[in-house]
């Protein structure tokens, strides 16, 4: 229960955060990254809801399939493209300066905070291969990529930013599937992407508006 009331506290300083921002991209973001923070914490570590994620694992494996590795390297798409529709001439919001700190900033926060959770919470894989499975670093990865380039491209191409999220979904799912993961840290893992970026995004917008 302490875990779990450490976690919820650190979703909820966003939250309460939100209600004094003025725009409806960084609140929608952080309500969003926030609930799925929440709900994989409670996936994790409430045992009504962690016999849920038991169930789901059972369910997905009890077949014995093959499993698909492509995760490993799809996990990085959503972070490629921005960088790569820039380099073939496809406008931004920022500029390549601006840009590699906002993401690189957005990855930096948020591989601090998911290795760190991994180290503190020792949550067991479901294949029981180690003990590093809260949250979901390749869920993160995907999520905060997609999120980035939502930001970036997703008000005047908003099919990029449905394609950034379905690859990150397939990710989460695939984590799943693979027997690497639990339901709660795919969802915690996606919750914090989301939150590293806006974030950093939101630190960037207070910035330029003091400069």
């Amino acid at each position: 229960m302490k875990r779990l009331l450490i976690v919820l506290l650190l979703a909820a300083v966003p939250l309460k955060g939100a209600a004094q921002w003025d725009t409806a991209s960084h609140i929608m973001p952080t309500v969003a990254g926030g609930c799925l923070l929440a709900g994989g914490s409670m996936f994790t570590f409430v045992p009504q809801m962690k016999d849920v994620a038991v169930n789901l694992r059972d369910a997905v494996q009890a077949d014995g399939h093959r499993k698909l590795h492509f995760d490993d390297y799809v996990q990085y798409l959503p972070a490629i493209a921005t960088p790569a529709l820039k380099l073939c001439g496809l406008e931004s919001r920022h500029s390549w300066d601006r840009l590699v700190l906002l993401e690189g900033g957005s990855y930096l926060l948020g591989f601090v905070v998911v290795e760190g959770a991994k180290h503190i919470f020792d949550v067991e894989r479901p294949d029981g291969s180690a003990y590093n499975s809260f949250p979901s670093g390749h869920t993160f990865t995907a999520f905060c990529g997609a999120e980035v380039l939502r930001r970036e491209y997703g008000e005047e191409y908003p099919w990029l930013a449905v394609a950034g999220y379905t690859v990150a979904v397939v990710i989460g799912a695939m984590r799943i599937y693979n027997n690497r993961h639990w339901l709660g840290d795919v969802l915690a893992g996606a919750g914090i992407g989301v939150l590293s970026t806006t974030a950093v995004y939101w630190i960037n917008e207070k910035l330029e508006i003091r400069n």
